[in-house]
Order: structure tokens, then C-alpha cells, then sequence
């Protein structure tokens, strides 16, 4: 039998908890500070107070000098696009444009540095940043860009791009007037002016008209989009991802068969690739765990972004009769969520408004048999039924701290007043009895966990209520503990 080495470091100030005396959900504080622990293979075997036994050091095979610094848990980040991150890199980059001449600046320059791309493929617009009446970008202004190859551009959210014609006529879409364009899309829509003409501004599920039609590139260049990700967690010092990418498991098995995986990797795909309904039936098989890498979970769609207003509400919009865009029809939901908790898998489903997450939560307790640790994810508008409801079926707000900085800017303004309390309400979902773990949804926002404790601690304006507001150890336990009751549950060992 192989015993693995000891390793011995010391002199540092190593984070504790207080054990936990409550629910899952609530506050652990802070216990004080270790200052010597030993590892052994891939295990912390030893944690200890002032001088280290003689015992423990005559184990030791190496010892390290920690100098002094600050160890924590290991920090996980518990919802991001790993894909998208590398993906964007080659986009036209759209984040903080400020005028529609500077997205058009943006999109010759980024054309003139590629000439050999078929599509402009861009990232990051938001409107209310483009003009002082926060009017969307249109086919209209993208025809008037210099250049003769298609143009997507995605809002920064993700579930709104908009278009110009010579991508629409790529895609086989017909222009002028046509009853064809007032009619729904299941799942989306197709914005159009006063004469029944296209806009440009396609909304959740209609994107995939046009962006079906750009061609998706090579496993290697797909492969080096997951390595720049994954690099870039590194470098903010993240442990742990818990990553939504669509059709990237084999690439994933491929880095880790390679041993190129430099940190934990929980895969979510997406629902239809375990749906057997599919003409690619059953592509994932199993849940399973390898090593670094495990897939236990698929991902579902409830609604679209408070910024796009396509995130579903119980009510209108202000000074509108929108209510958003539900994805799917409740028993359609209820169906899909059946399938994947049929082929043993858990679900992640968004839902941002408060009519998804009514939805959602209905649909969650139509499953045959029960549904295991569920997460809602970024469960941004809620209400008091709401969070019952969540608490009774055991759901995980999988929350995003930096959306209320990015939202700050519109909220107010788009959602009725008598929702504003029940916005963002990590406080009030923690003492209703449920989990809240901390993600980015990078690229959207930063993959840098400190930035989303920070923004845990520090709320903004016009979302500045600071009963809602963390202290330091609880946004830790964000990105720490509550990112590996996702994966465990509640019932786990913690230093």
C-alpha cells in the first residue's frame, strides 16, 4: 500500500469556520485563524494553532513557508460560460460602448483586422448606454456600417442580437412586409416597425433564425475558446467552475484524458442533449465523475434578461403592457425537466422574473418521484411565495452579486415599484431557509470572485438596501461552502 507524502505548511493565517449550529443557508461566521495545516495527496489531513507538533513535522516530506499570507477555501465560481469566455476574445467587443457611432467605429476596426471572416460577430452592446432615450441598435444602423459581410451583434445579456440585412438575407429572410413576422416564435421574438418590417432586433429563441447560419468552427479552435476560460479562472484564483457549455463534453474529456484540466470542472449542458426526443438521442449518457471532471446537471431556460425585457414577470413592465417571454409552455417545461430527472440527472433552470420562477417552481414539484437539489439561477425577481416555495423544494439560488452593480443602471425603470423590495433579496432568501451561491455568469460579468463578494458587501443605487447586503464571511461562504452544497449537498465537512 502507497502512503502519500505529507506536505507541511506554516506560518500563515488560515481561514476557519464556526461549525455550523443552523440551516444550510444561514451565516457561518468567522472562527479565527490557523496557522499550520498538512496535505496529503489531495487531502488536508492535519489544520492546527501556533507552533507545529514535532510529531507532525518529522511527517512532512516538504515544508512550506506561507510567510505570513492569508489561506482561504477553495473558491469556486457557481455559474459560468467557460465556452463563451474564450468565444468572445475573438468577437468585436461592444462592452462600454457609449454611442452608435462608437459601435460602428468598433465593428470596421474589428472587420479591417479580419477580412477574412465571413460573419462580424460582436459582443456587449446595452442600450441604455447607446443613447440618452435608451433606443435599441436596428438593422438600419448596422446597413449603414461600410461593410459588406453579415453582422450579429449579441446585447450583453446574451438573449437579444440584433442583425443587418445582409445577415438576414444569409439566413434565407425575407425583408419587406410579410404577416410572416407578426406571428410568434415559440420562445422568442421578432421585433418589427410600424409597417410589419424586421428591425434587426431578435429576442431569445429568434436568434437562432440567423445565428444558425454561422458557421461553428473546428474542436480545436472550440477547444482553445474552453483553454482561455479555464485560464483565466486560474488566474483569478478560482478552484472550481461550474460551467454552462452546450455540446463541449468531449472536449472536456479530451483536456482531461490529457491532464489539461487546472481545476475542478462541473459541466452543466443543456437539457436537449439528454432528451431523447432529439435525432441525437441520449449523447451524454449517464451522469458521471472523472477525476476533475463531473456532469450530474442539464440546464433549462425559463425566461430571458431584465435588460433585453425579455425576463418573464407576474406583471408588466412599467409604463408597458409587456410581461416578457416565457420560454416554454408550463407542461412543456414540466416535460423536460421529467426527462432529465428520468435519465438522472439535476436541473439548472434561469429564471430572472418572477413569472419564470413561478413556473419554474410549479413545474419542480410536478416531478414524478421528487427532484434532487435543484437551482434556480440568477433568481433576480422573487416574492415571499416565491421563497417558500423554494425553501420547501430544497432549491439553490445560484445568485449573481455583480448583476445588481450592471442592473442598477435600469432596474428601477423598468420594473414596477412594488417589485423593487423583493429584488435581489439575498438576505431575505437566506433567512427564508435557502442556499445562495455566488457565480459570475462571466463573460457577462467578471470572473474574478472578489469582485462579486465585493459587490455582496457594497450594493448600489438605486438596489441599495442594506439589509441585503453581506458581511465578508457570509460572501465568502458564497463562493466557498455554498458552491460545494451544489455539489454535495448540505450535509458536508468543512475546515
Amino acid at each position: 500500500m502507497t502512503t502519500e507524502a505529507t506536505t507541511l505548511y506554516e506560518n500563515g493565517k488560515v481561514w476557519q469556520w464556526m461549525p455550523r449550529t443552523g440551516r444550510p443557508s444561514e451565516p457561518r461566521d468567522f472562527a479565527g485563524y490557523a496557522s499550520w495545516f498538512t496535505t496529503s495527496g489531495e487531502t488536508i489531513s492535519a489544520v492546527g494553532h501556533g507552533a507545529v507538533p514535532q510529531d507532525v513535522r518529522a511527517l512532512a516530506a516538504t515544508v512550506v513557508d506561507l510567510q505570513g499570507h492569508a489561506v482561504l477555501p477553495g473558491l469556486q465560481d457557481s455559474h459560468i460560460h467557460l465556452y463563451h469566455m474564450g468565444e468572445v476574445a475573438h468577437y468585436v467587443d461592444l462592452r462600454g460602448t457609449s454611442s452608435f457611432d462608437d459601435l460602428s467605429a468598433r465593428v470596421m476596426a474589428h472587420a479591417a483586422k479580419f477580412p477574412l471572416a465571413d460573419w462580424l460577430v460582436g459582443f456587449g452592446w446595452e442600450q441604455d448606454k447607446l443613447s440618452s432615450c435608451a433606443r435599441y441598435p436596428s438593422r438600419a444602423d448596422l446597413d449603414a456600417i461600410p461593410v459588406s459581410r453579415p453582422i450579429y451583434l449579441w446585447r450583453t445579456c446574451f438573449h437579444i442580437a440584433v442583425v443587418n440585412s445582409k445577415a438576414l438575407a444569409v439566413a434565407g429572410l425575407d425583408i419587406s412586409p410579410h404577416p410572416a413576422w407578426t406571428q410568434p416564435v415559440a420562445g422568442g421574438v421578432v421585433d418589427v416597425d410600424g409597417d410589419g418590417v424586421p428591425t434587426g432586433i431578435l429576442r431569445e429563441s429568434a436568434v437562432n433564425l440567423v445565428q444558425k447560419y454561422i458557421v461553428e468552427t473546428s474542436d480545436a479552435i472550440r477547444t482553445q475558446y474552453l483553454q482561455i476560460g479555464l485560464q483565466t479562472c486560474l488566474e483569478f484564483g478560482l478552484t472550481a467552475v461550474h460551467t454552462n457549455d452546450a455540446h463541449c463534453l468531449p472536449l472536456y474529456r479530451a483536456l482531461q484524458a490529457s491532464g489539461q484540466l487546472p481545476l475542478r470542472v462541473y459541466l452543466t449542458p443543456d437539457q436537449h442533449e439528454v432528451d431523447p426526443r432529439r435525432s441525437r438521442r441520449d449523447v451524454l449518457g449517464p451522469p458521471f465523475q472523472d477525476n476533475l471532471l463531473t456532469v450530474d446537471r442539464v440546464k433549462l431556460f425559463g425566461d430571458g434578461s431584465l435588460g433585453a425585457e425579455t425576463a418573464a414577470l407576474r406583471q408588466p413592465y412599467r409604463d408597458s403592457t409587456n410581461k416578457g417571454v416565457l420560454v416554454h409552455s408550463d407542461a412543456d417545461l414540466a416535460d423536460r425537466i421529467q426527462i432529465a430527472t428520468d435519465a438522472g440527472y439535476r436541473v439548472e433552470i434561469h429564471a430572472i422574473g418572477d413569472g419564470a420562477a413561478a413556473q419554474v417552481l410549479a413545474a419542480m414539484a410536478t416531478v414524478e418521484g421528487g427532484i434532487d437539489r435543484p437551482l434556480l439561477t440568477h433568481c433576480q425577481i422573487l416574492g415571499p411565495d416565491l421563497l417558500e416555495k423554494m425553501a420547501a423544494l430544497n432549491v439553490v439560488a445560484n445568485i449573481q452579486p455583480s448583476f445588481v452593480v450592471t442592473d442598477a443602471a435600469f432596474a428601477a425603470k423598468r420594473l414596477p415599484p412594488a417589485l423593487l423590495p423583493y429584488s435581489y433579496c439575498w438576505q431575505k432568501m437566506t433567512r427564508a431557509g435557502v442556499v445562495c451561491a455566488g457565480g459570475s455568469d462571466a463573460p457577462i460579468e467578471t470572473s474574478n470572485p472578489f469582485q462579486g463578494m465585493y459587490d455582496a458587501m457594497h450594493r448600489r443605487a438605486p438596489l441599495d438596501d442594506p439589509r441585503e447586503c453581506f458581511a465578508f464571511p457570509h460572501a465568502l461562504q458564497l463562493y466557498t461552502l455554498n458552491g460545494m452544497i451544489v455539489v454535495v449537498g448540505p450535509d458536508i465537512f468543512w475546515i
